[in-house]
């Protein structure tokens, strides 16, 4: 009973597509329970783990144990940390390693890593042989609480940020909340901007315990953090499964200040910043557009700006050329007719969507954030 009752509050939550559904677990010390739970799912190796150097080991190396334990022979395939590994040249690296390995259908990729390595990972196992089951071991704070749950994979191309890619449901989640335990100060508040970010546009009081509780978060207690990564990771399930593939209108909710952030990272080269960095300085941006459209309070729009200092996130980047961001936000996957959806809050936890910025009101902005 007691093992039954421990898995069942592992369960973050289930997420339902038109092809099925798969579980989405958290806890502290999972890694070493994958290989049973990735053969519960009636997978078979060999398994193909893909990692970074900074995380395969050592839980790249976990996760081979694990897996090998529970019968399923593996084979690794290791890439250089960051965004500049999330290209085609990378993934067609690992796809002359498959051949090489005679990989099958039936056989599983498991991307063990942050959200470079989910997406690298993802996208090939969408494209090899038609489609490879796939499995997510985040480690960083970003994957967990939103990259790894949806099924969205990609690759960028030098104009922007995930611009070849697929939905490609994973036949699993397997979130180690230890893991974080390695990560900077730096890595895990870019995390949080994640789950921050699903506070602001849908639960008002998970954005309170962001308010309440900045420094407990920053230090990583146990069993706070587990608790507010299984329910972000709840918000994100629930938003992906009413709209799997964007075409509703409410996933497209969680790209609140994406649109900056995503062309920050872009105008940057994928270096300078990280993504939940990006973000924070994308949701400051958007807060400062709404204000000044009606739409959010200036009481919000500091709120919002104080959570994100506490969290030692930035609010603004001065170091990036105004003209070069410009043309990434052209390129953003929300653009339709040359018209970019832009996400605003009317309150915390209440966002909505609206095409009806002037450009003006954009450049003056962005201009605003990237200083003088």
């Amino acid at each position: 009973m007691r093992e039954r009752m421990t898995e069942r509050s592992e369960l973050a939550a289930e997420v339902t597509h038109q092809g099925g559904r798969y579980q989405v677990l958290v806890g502290w010390g999972l890694l070493d329970d994958l290989g049973r739970r990735v053969a519960d799912e009636g997978l078979k190796g060999p398994a193909y783990i893909v990692s970074d150097d900074r995380v395969f080991s050592p839980y790249g190396r976990l996760a081979q144990r694990s897996l090998e334990k529970a019968g399923i022979p593996t084979h690794c395939f290791i890439i250089p940390a960051g965004e500049s590994s999330k290209t085609l040249e990378v993934a067609q690296g690992i796809y002359q390693w498959l051949v090489e390995m005679r990989a099958e259908r039936r056989h599983p990729i498991v991307a063990v890593g942050g959200g470079v390595v989910g997406d690298l990972a993802g996208f090939v196992a969408a494209t090899f042989l038609r489609g490879m089951p796939f499995v997510q071991v985040p480690t960083s704070m970003a994957a967990m609480v939103d990259a790894s749950i949806g099924g969205k994979v990609a690759v960028d191309l030098p104009q922007g940020k995930n611009l070849v890619g697929s939905f490609y449901q994973p036949r699993l989640v397997l979130a180690d909340v230890a893991a974080l335990a390695t990560l900077g100060k730096r890595e895990l508040a870019e995390g949080w901007a994640e789950a921050i970010k699903h506070g602001l546009i849908l639960d008002a009081d998970l954005f309170a315990v962001f308010e309440e509780h900045a420094e407990d978060l920053m230090d990583l207690e146990p069993e706070l953090s587990t608790d507010v990564i299984r329910r972000s990771v709840a918000i994100k399930a629930r938003v992906v499964s009413e709209d799997e593939k964007e075409t509703l209108g409410r996933r497209i909710l969680l790209n609140y200040g994406h649109t900056i952030g995503h062309a920050i990272e872009a105008a940057t080269g994928y270096g300078r910043y990280l993504h939940g960095e990006g973000v924070s300085v994308g949701m400051t941006g958007a807060s400062i557009i709404g204000r000044e459209l009606g739409l959010t309070d200036q009481g919000l729009v500091d709120r919002q700006r104080r959570v994100l200092e506490r969290f030692g996130l930035p609010t603004g980047a001065r170091d990036v050329e105004p003209d070069d961001l410009f043309r990434a936000m052209l390129l953003d996957k929300k653009t339709e007719s040359g018209s970019i959806r832009w996400v605003m809050l009317e309150d915390v936890g209440r966002a909505v969507v609206t095409r009806d910025v002037p450009g003006e009101l954009v450049e003056r902005t962005v201009r605003g954030l990237l200083g003088p």
